[in-house]
């Protein structure tokens, strides 16, 4: 082996190190379980439709970020953004809408929520083929800004891989 060779090898060794390391390190996602996390929104209405004494109509951006309160990896400091349809009809609110939960690799987790269920439809990533529920509670939060909104919402997730 020349020089030249033993130098590079010598460079990738600890490199390669590096990078099982950083793989281990790597949340690895059960192939079913339960966590608890809270996601910390905030909300901007992006159009709304008065309809007089009818009700009202909303559809609202909520951005956010989830913590993790059972101590585990999963669902855990990952980016959010939902989509929310929001009404007012009779004075009976009631809201549906969509989520994508992001994590540091990239990978996406989608859901579906209303009547204070998020239902887990997909995802991408380590997170391909998840399903499941998550319950979840609403406390309100200061207002960070006029016409802007803040929330703090505990979600009880339980989950399988199909």
């Amino acid at each position: 082996m020349n020089k030249l060779t033993s130098a590079a090898l010598a460079a990738l060794i600890p490199l390669s190190l590096i990078q099982v390391a950083w793989a281990a390190d790597k949340p690895q996602i059960p192939q079913q379980g339960t966590a608890t996390y809270v996601t910390y929104y905030t909300s901007r209405p992006l159009a709304n439709l008065d309809m007089g004494e009818s009700g009202s109509q909303a559809l609202v951006e909520m951005l956010g970020a989830t913590r993790n309160t059972s101590g585990s990896k999963v669902f855990d400091n990952m980016g959010v953004r939902c989509l929310l349809y929001s009404e007012s009809v009779s004075g009976k609110p009631k809201g549906r809408g969509a989520c994508t939960e992001t994590d540091s690799d990239g990978d996406k987790v989608f859901t579906t929520f209303e009547a204070g269920v998020h239902t887990l439809i997909g995802g991408t990533g380590k997170y391909k083929g998840i399903s499941g529920t998550a319950p979840y509670t609403i406390s309100p939060l200061p207002a960070p800004g006029q016409g802007l909104g803040a929330i703090a919402v505990e979600h009880k997730v339980s989950w399988q891989f199909k």
